[in-house]
């Protein structure tokens, strides 16, 4: 229900709630004066009637007793001519309106009756009255067959007493009507006796012979006093009883006076409906004028209510039309201001949201949405998006602080928006994208290189003078992608190739992607190979003893055979797995496997050593001497049996966590070995620290040696240096007869490759001998 009908409904109710509760007070107080003046009425009107009564009785007993004096009449009764007797009660009686006259005789039998209802010397049904009559009229009411009479008896004289007279003087609705008119007595006046038990009523007078019917039983009490009745045809009545004087052997009768509320109301009906009419026009005038207070009010309210909708939405506009000069005008007015603070906020917020506080420029989310409009804009069309690196930012804002860096980045963002305009973004902290929206291959790398030269000039602040080292790495709309997204992706791999080239500038390059997802998903396929066991196999290469032409080592090499993609060589996933930080698993499981192998060509008496390779993240690895020496000690393998290699870039990674480690191993009588040696970046020094036993020369050293004299050179230092610190050298990549040859004429101690043989499984290997001419000397 809306504010307007509500208001409406509201003083409409108002209204007639005030009307009804005033009509009901009105109503109310009338019929309770009413009703007294009522009481009062009936109470001057019960003595009234009763004054009449008396006077009736008087003129009709001294009538009576005027006929008893007639001297015709007292002779005939003398004489007993009861044919006189009766003539002359009858005139009498037409006189005085009686419609029965008696003679009763000194025994109280009825001598002659003019009506003839009481034969003679049947006995007077009211002796009592006759008795009363000794010593002055008697008078009564008495009721018989459903009439009330009024019976007078009076003596009759000759001189002496010779009988009585009896008249009965009907008291019916005529006599009670003309009662009614000769006084104020009130329009229903009732006569009632009882019959069988219950009041029944025999005259009426002018009324409508109700009242009656309220008294009930005989038994109950009548109402002495006025009291409220209601009928039987709904109206109210004032009503009191008024006993009337009667025989003994007669049935009470009562008068019934009455007050008719309703009729009392009636004067007032006319009021009533002007009133109602004037209700009912104050009605009109109270809807109509709420409707125009409900309207002038709801109208501003529901302006505000849409300006809110459009707020909601979004659109700030002024509301407009307003109501002047009062309360709602002040709310529009406020309601206007607030929606320009609204508008003014959000727009901060959002181009606070939406770009870099630094720089200025557009920050990744909002450059990400750009880029994407752009290329749904232009599905078939080539683009391309650069992600601009300093990869000496971190440093720069570690050493001289974070303002020097911002500072720093805002020199960039504006050099980078003076060389490639409007389409300039900060990716990151250290990086900024920017996105050629119409470009091939060739406009991308031309860009990159102006965009390296713009940064080549060192960034300056008082007297420090900073290089940037900028890098550049390009993705291709749609050759790399059609999402924004994954060319953002795919451009910070290229950024991450072109900050290790020479060039600085780098195309994105699939084949090179270690961030692939369906590299992840390998990876996710290898867990569940290693908790499976399937699919996992241990490879052996044989390595060759150059003194004794003799296989007396192996180097376990992992192979997984994927039940989609086929064999997979080691590094399809072995540095992935070192990426993601599931190579302790699989350095777990070839530790298992490999000593296990190991075991058993010990117990079958064939004395074999074997190399685990292990990463830098085993190295660093706490338990890993635990772990080992629990392996050896399950299987019942000697710890001289099993050579660990370690990479030599893994040891210089973190050299102090890996020492205590190695250190540990090497005391279990592990064997250590340095694999790839000459291409890390390791010392002397620290090289001097490490308990290793083996240095195995990298194959970048060994391939070449029958065309290279300088690596000959390198390889025979390595050889005498590693004998001189009391280590074995094992020389990888041999696969020329003439780097065999050399190889052995140097003293290195043992040769694995190609020319050798291949890693082959184990039970291959138990079966495999070398060629001797391999051997020294052959």
């Amino acid at each position: 229900m809306s504010f307007r009908v509500r208001l409406v409904t509201f003083v409409v109710a108002l209204l007639v709630a005030v009307q009804a509760l005033t009509g009901v007070l009105v109503y109310g107080v009338t019929r309770h004066a009413l009703i007294g003046e009522g009481q009062r009425q009936l109470g001057v009107a019960a003595g009234a009637f009763a004054r009449q009564l008396d006077d009736l009785s008087e003129r009709v007993a001294a009538s009576v007793q005027v006929l008893s004096l007639d001297f015709a009449l007292r002779s005939a009764i003398a004489q007993q001519d009861r044919a006189t007797v009766l003539s002359a009660l009858s005139n009498h009686g037409r006189r005085v309106g009686a419609t029965q006259m008696l003679l009763v005789g000194l025994d109280g039998r009825v001598e002659a009756d003019t009506a003839g209802r009481l034969a003679p010397g049947a006995a007077f049904p009211y002796a009592d009255l006759v008795e009363h009559a000794l010593q002055r009229p008697a008078s009564a009411v008495v009721a018989s067959h459903d009439r009330a009479h009024w019976m007078v008896v009076v003596p009759v004289f000759a001189p002496d007493l010779v009988g009585f007279i009896a008249a009965a003087i009907p008291v019916d609705d005529r006599l009670l009507a003309r009662l009614q008119a000769q006084s104020a007595l009130p329009k229903d006046v009732e006569l009632a006796t009882v019959d069988a038990g219950r009041w029944r009523g025999i005259a009426h007078g002018a009324g409508s012979g109700l009242l009656v019917r309220e008294l009930g039983p005989a038994s109950s009490t009548l109402p002495m006093r006025a009291e409220v009745v209601e009928a039987d045809d709904g109206r109210e009545y004032v009503m009191q009883a008024v006993p009337l004087a009667r025989s003994r052997h007669s049935a009470p009768v009562v008068a019934l006076l009455g007050y008719s509320v309703d009729a009392a109301l009636a004067p007032y009906r006319a009021v009533g409906l002007t009133w109602a009419a004037l209700l009912g026009l104050g009605l009109l005038a109270g809807v109509a004028g709420a409707w125009l207070i409900a309207r002038s009010v709801s109208r501003p309210v529901e302006r505000l209510a849409a300006s809110a909708r459009r707020i909601e939405a979004g659109d700030y506009a002024p509301i407009g039309a307003r109501v002047q000069g009062d309360e709602l005008g002040a709310l529009a007015a406020a309601f206007d201001s607030m929606a320009a603070a609204i508008r003014e906020r959000e727009a901060r917020i959002l181009h606070q949201a939406a770009h870099d506080p630094v720089t200025g420029l557009p920050n990744r989310s909002a450059a990400e949405s750009a880029i994407q409009r752009a290329l749904d804009a232009a599905p078939n069309g080539e683009a391309a998006l650069l992600m601009v690196g300093l990869e000496r930012v971190p440093d720069i804002v570690k050493t001289l602080g974070h303002g020097v860096g911002d500072r720093l980045m805002h020199d960039v963002g504006r050099r980078l928006a003076l060389v490639a305009g409007a389409d300039v973004a900060r990716a990151t902290d250290s990086r900024f994208a920017v996105f050629l929206p119409v470009a091939a291959r060739a406009d991308a790398v031309a860009l990159a290189t102006r965009l390296v030269d713009a940064l080549a000039e060192p960034y300056r602040e008082a007297d420090v003078s900073l290089d940037l080292a900028p890098a550049v790495g390009i993705a291709l709309a749609p050759l790399h992608g059609r999402d924004a997204a994954g060319l953002l992706r795919r451009a910070d791999v290229a950024l991450l190739a072109a900050a290790g080239s020479e060039g600085a500038i780098a195309v994105y390059d699939e084949a090179t992607d270690p961030h692939r997802p369906e590299r992840l998903s390998l990876m996710g396929d290898l867990l569940r190979a290693l908790e499976q066991d399937e699919g996992l196999a241990l490879h052996y290469q044989p390595k060759l003893d150059l003194a004794t032409g003799r296989i007396d080592s192996v180097e376990a090499l992992v192979r997984w055979r994927h039940p989609r993609l086929g064999l997979l060589p080691p590094d399809a996933f072995v540095g992935l797995a070192e990426q993601t930080g599931h190579i302790r698993r699989l350095t777990r499981w070839v530790l298992a496997t490999g000593i296990a192998q190991a075991s058993r060509w010990h117990a079958a008496g064939r004395d074999m050593r074997v190399s685990i390779n292990v990463s830098a993240r085993d190295v660093e690895d706490a338990e890993l001497p635990r772990r080992v020496a629990a392996l050896l000690a399950a299987h019942g393998l000697p710890a001289a049996s099993l050579v660990l290699e370690i990479t030599e870039s893994a040891l210089m990674r973190d050299p102090d966590a890996a020492l205590p480690v190695l250190e540990r191993l090497a005391a279990q009588g592990i064997a250590l070995s340095i694999d790839d040696f000459g291409v890390g970046q390791s010392s002397f020094a620290y090289l001097r620290r490490l308990p290793v036993r083996e240095l195995k020369i990298d194959r970048a050293f060994v391939a070449p040696l029958a065309q290279s004299p300088e690596d000959r050179v390198i390889v025979r230092s390595i050889v005498e240096l590693a004998h001189a610190l009391g280590c074995r050298v094992t020389a990888e990549g041999v696969e020329e007869r003439a780097a065999l040859d050399y190889l052995a004429t140097v003293g290195c101690d043992h040769a694995q490759g190609y020319l050798v043989a291949r890693p082959m499984e184990a039970v291959a290997l138990d079966a495999f001998e070398p060629d001797l001419e391999f051997a020294v000397g052959a």
